[in-house]
């Protein structure tokens, strides 16, 4: 193996070593001397020579002694039923992946408040993340983890508990900006806590601790987009460098990476030395403009490391009133080869989607103001099926198969180029046998582009080819080593496999039968005192909360939340007027004159997920109440007299459970104003589905139009938020949720509280995606 610059070797023990033709130098994890640089004894060689199992330089990693080139898609185990991973990684195997990635959600993995940083007890699912981690290395993946302990992903206060940031704050922050994501001890000492329970898993999956050739896990990235906090570059730092040494003492021995933190590239510090920076782009239809200018940047900003992206666009997400991710701009099959060929063209070996399968967020785990569905359009959809942007990436998959020992230290040539229109440009990489790889393309997204290249190095060798670009078109064009005959040269990459599809599929199912029941007011209180969180009662989540507030009668009561809450009350048994201030944050009751008590319920938009604003943590339940007799603690419920929503959704579309009576035969289209003593009401539902024919699968979803907004439950689990204002209307069901064969009973349960003042279920179906049906 030849070193053609300095390279990095991570250690057994986590120190790092930058290997040259003429000499070792070793890097401890925390020990330094005054200089940050000592020889390596000599009766060190042989623990070295055992170690080298993944390097990087300038051009790549280097695992077991091969260059590499990592090719890697998203895949958020959390966001997909465990039944159905080896689907989703048996479609990333067949599209020619060698790496997947995922984040480690600490929120999802300790929902309760440990009563100290020592406390481990309330630590759950971290066997669903080994299990995953075990079924990607059998899949033969090599794996990218991200545990935060910030993570954004669009997820429920992106990753970080809430108990943690409404009930943690310290008395005396360290920085007056925040103490989230920093440095402050007490963020600290609980991240400590995180990691000491999560990288243990982790650590006994790297490929370190694998036999030669074995895959594992090659990567572990330290916080996330840190730019975008507004801490000084000190504070970042201590956090980056705390993180770091409390993963090696988590038994973390494979490299570091950041994305998005400009602190750590081409640091002098010895601990910063063991990381590098990485990008994240989004760009749609301005690929040369962002790619160009920041991949550049990083290459001139941190020299001594690859070229990674570590979210390239997979897609984009929904959120709330928007779009929905197959409905947007720029998102096309075209546009995810172009941006990954152009990022290929400009010397990146380190690729990873976002997202290669979005998934969804069941329940409320879903970010602030972010859809159920997280289908993202990636290439593998929400339900598994796969259409023409899995096509693309299979096929760049095939020519990193093929061509990705070459690529990876493939060397940019000058090169002078002319071609029929003038924005079809050319560039040329060259690898060390001589093969010849030819980046041809347009960022024209209208118009198909055809004509002759020509193309002249800077010996006066000199090529010319044809073109036919599609719009928004990229290709390669390939010539072996040693041969300027254009005429046996190959394109790049290969055209995919069509999918073949079955044609004797199912019809949809169509629910006309209906039943409506009030949701009786609580009837049990929990008082709140002066200054005191909901959170502090273990209320983390973003399902209903009813408030009792007390006040004199005719008394105009002000109501603070979260901006895009809702609020709606009652006192006296009847629905009261609200106004409403534009952005949703403030909502004004007045008591009729022989009531002395509102009820309220509370509608969470959801937990921000950041990347900005996560500094300060703070609650998610009422911000204040003005107007309310303080000598009367506020108090609430997380239900009705039924129980708790969340608990009542999924006992009433359990088929096997009754716990309510009273239901009332309503039909499709029928509007009706809710009780007037309720705030919230119950629909129910079932169907039959017919038995999957042999050979063939096909994805179900529930298409469902109604006024209000609510949470969905099928067959005892809670599918996730229906929001009137949109846009989902499909709502996937994972098959194995579902009940398929005649005399099979499915239920469905809806939580509605009305937006407006009628609640109506205008349409619902069960609807086969027959068009991503596919033979199994």
């Amino acid at each position: 193996m030849s070193f053609a610059t300095n390279r990095r070797v991570f250690l057994k023990n986590g120190s790092l070593a930058f290997v040259g033709l003429a000499a070792f130098r070793s890097f401890g994890a925390y020990g330094f001397n005054d200089n940050g640089v000592h020889p390596i004894p000599a009766n060190e060689s042989l623990l070295l020579a055992q170690s080298e199992r993944i390097l990087f330089d300038s051009a790549c990693l280097t695992i077991d002694g091969k260059d590499t080139f990592i090719y890697s898609g998203a895949f958020h185990y959390f966001r997909c039923p465990k039944e159905l991973w080896r689907d989703r990684f048996e479609k990333i195997k067949e599209a020619d992946f060698n790496t997947v990635e995922t984040y480690i959600p600490w929120n999802w993995h300790e929902r309760s408040m440990p009563d100290s940083p020592d406390d481990f007890s309330k630590i759950d699912k971290l066997q669903d993340l080994d299990e995953w981690l075990t079924m990607a290395e059998e899949f033969g993946f090599n794996i990218i983890v991200r545990p935060g302990p910030y993570i954004c992903a669009e997820w429920d206060n992106g990753g970080l508990p809430l108990w943690l940031s409404a009930l943690k704050t310290p008395t005396k922050p360290l920085h007056k900006d925040g103490w989230m994501r920093s440095d402050d001890p007490v963020f600290l000492t609980w991240t400590k806590h995180w990691f000491d329970a999560v990288c243990p898993i982790i650590a006994k999956h790297q490929i370190t601790r694998k036999e030669p050739g074995k895959p594992g896990v090659l990567l572990l990235q330290l916080e996330n987009e840190y730019d975008s906090a507004k801490y000084t570059d000190d504070i970042k730092i201590n956090q980056i460098k705390a993180l770091a040494r409390f993963a090696r003492a988590g038994g973390i021995d494979v490299p570091f990476i950041t994305c998005w933190t400009k602190q750590v590239r081409d640091s002098k510090d010895p601990v910063l030395r063991q990381v590098f920076d990485s990008c994240n782009f989004y760009p749609r239809w301005n690929v040369s403009r962002e790619l160009g200018t920041q991949i550049l940047k990083l290459r001139q900003e941190q020299p001594g490391a690859p070229l990674a992206t570590t979210e390239l666009q997979g897609g984009w997400l929904s959120v709330v009133g928007g779009k929905l991710s197959d409905q947007q701009d720029g998102l096309t099959a075209a546009q995810i080869q172009n941006i990954t060929l152009y990022a290929w063209q400009m010397g990146e070996t380190i690729t990873n989607y976002y997202m290669l399968f979005g998934g969804t967020n069941f329940d409320d785990w879903g970010g602030y103001n972010i859809t159920t569905t997280y289908d993202y359009d990636a290439p593998i959809r929400e339900h598994g099926g796969i259409d023409v942007r899995y096509q693309s990436v299979r096929s760049l998959g095939q020519m990193i198969r093929e061509h990705g020992g070459k690529l990876v230290r493939a060397q940019l040539v000058e090169i002078d180029t002319k071609t029929t229109t003038n924005d079809v440009v050319i560039s040329e990489r060259r690898a060390f046998d001589g093969s010849r790889y030819f980046f041809i393309r347009t960022d024209d997204y209208h118009t198909r582009r055809a004509g002759l290249a020509r193309v002249k190095e800077k010996d006066g060798t000199e090529f010319s080819f044809e073109y036919d670009l599609e719009a928004f078109g990229s290709v390669v064009f390939y010539l072996p080593p040693g041969e300027t005959d254009t005429r046996k040269g190959q394109w790049l990459p290969k055209t995919a496999p069509v999918i073949k599809r079955p044609t004797d599929l199912p019809s949809t199912v169509e629910i006309d039968k209906l039943e409506q029941l009030s949701d009786p007011l609580p009837f049990v209180w929990t008082p709140l005192q002066s200054n005191e969180l909901i959170e502090a009662h273990a209320v983390f989540g973003s399902h209903f909360v009813y408030y009792r507030i007390t006040a004199n009668s005719g008394a105009t009561i002000d109501i603070e939340v979260q901006p895009k809450d809702g609020i709606i009350g009652s006192a006296g048994g009847k629905m009261l007027p609200v106004a409403v201030s534009e952005d949703h944050k403030y909502f004004t009751f007045t008591l009729p004159p022989d009531a002395k008590e509102l009820i309220v319920l509370h509608d969470k938009r959801g937990h921000r997920n950041g990347p900005k604003g996560m500094e300060t943590g703070g609650t998610y339940g009422l911000l204040s109440v003005k107007g309310a007799n303080e000598s009367v603690p506020l108090q609430f419920a997380q239900g009705g007299s039924l129980g708790k929503e969340h608990a009542v959704g999924e006992a009433l579309s359990d088929a096997k459970t009754e716990i309510a009576h009273g239901w009332k035969k309503v039909t499709i289209k029928q509007s009706s104003a809710p009780a007037t003593h309720a705030l919230l009401t119950w629909y129910r539902m079932q169907f039959e589905l017919p038995s999957p024919k042999p050979g063939v699968w096909v994805p179900w979803h529930l298409h469902l139009e109604a006024t209000g907004n609510g949470f969905i439950y099928v067959n005892g689990q809670c599918l996730g938020r229906y929001w009137q204002v949109g846009p989902q209307r499909d709502f996937y069901i994972p098959e194995t949720w579902l009940h398929f064969g005649a005399g099979k009973i499915n239920t469905i349960a809806l939580s509605l509280r009305p937006v407006n003042e009628e609640l109506c279920m205008q349409d619902v179906r069960v609807v086969p995606d027959n068009a991503f049906a596919e033979f199994r």
